[in-house]
């Protein structure tokens, strides 16, 4: 009983950690118009819109791996280097070319709706899958939302 109350707190303190993360992410987003959201520039000839489209897709990823699914970036070709482990930087290049078509909307409502997604996967898995995976649920929601949300936030200070 007591190992279930500890792996709730986690639980908790998980969920809490990245609904805290996301919302500061979003406080970067308010107000930003249809053109801003699109402008490039953010970092690397990025816009918000490719932000948001990168961060789904390593969301969707994540949701993916812990439901059984394979990863993703085995199925891309040139993603991994001579060592046989994938280069982010060459998948967050394919992501954003496969993804800078699609409509801000789109990005949007896939952006919501993958975050949804995560937070009801993450309150349902089992609790030695949420231990196993702690550190890299957090790596890829806590600490990916900061890293962007201050990417936003430093491009609007500049601008």
């Amino acid at each position: 009983m007591a190992r279930e109350a500890q792996q709730e707190k986690t639980r908790a303190q998980l969920l809490g950690t990245i609904r805290e993360q996301h919302a500061a992410l979003e406080a970067q987003l308010a107000g930003l118009s249809a053109d801003e959201m699109t402008r490039l520039g953010v970092t690397d000839g990025w816009s918000v819109k490719d932000h948001l489209a990168h961060l789904t897709w390593w969301e969707q990823r994540t949701i993916g791996l812990l439901g059984g699914a394979p990863d993703p970036i085995d199925s891309l070709p040139n993603m991994k280097n001579e060592d046989g482990k994938f280069e982010d930087d060459r998948v967050n290049a394919f992501v954003r070319e496969a993804k800078s078509a699609r409509p801000l909307a789109d990005v949007r409502t896939d952006f919501d709706a993958s975050y949804a997604e995560l937070l009801a996967l993450i309150e349902t898995m089992p609790d030695d899958v949420l231990a196993a995976k702690y550190d890299w649920i957090s790596g890829d929601t806590i600490d990916h939302y900061d890293e962007h949300a201050r990417s936003i936030r430093a491009w609007r200070e500049r601008a």
